[in-house]
């Protein structure tokens, strides 16, 4: 396979793990864009689950891994003919 085939597919695999650990692992990611959890005393209602960056971050991360997955899957496949 060519060069830029290899590229591209680590390009997917990179795609690919970030939406799931923006998914997934939403504690982490929060860490490292600077957006921690509200504790408990600071939330404005009872239920903490009611944070719109909660489900922003369900939603973006499983597009991109999904996009990640299937751009460098069907580079490659197309890449072998």
């Amino acid at each position: 396979m060519p060069g830029y085939v290899w590229l591209l597919d680590i390009f997917g695999v990179i795609l690919a793990l970030l939406g799931f650990n923006m998914a997934f692992r939403q504690s982490t990611f929060r860490r490292a864009i600077g957006r921690p959890k509200q504790s408990s005393s600071a939330a404005r209602s009872t239920d903490n689950d009611e944070d719109p960056l909660t489900y922003i971050l369900r939603i973006a991360g499983v597009m991109l891994m999904v996009f990640g997955i299937v751009i460098a899957g069907m580079f490659t496949l197309f890449s072998l003919n």
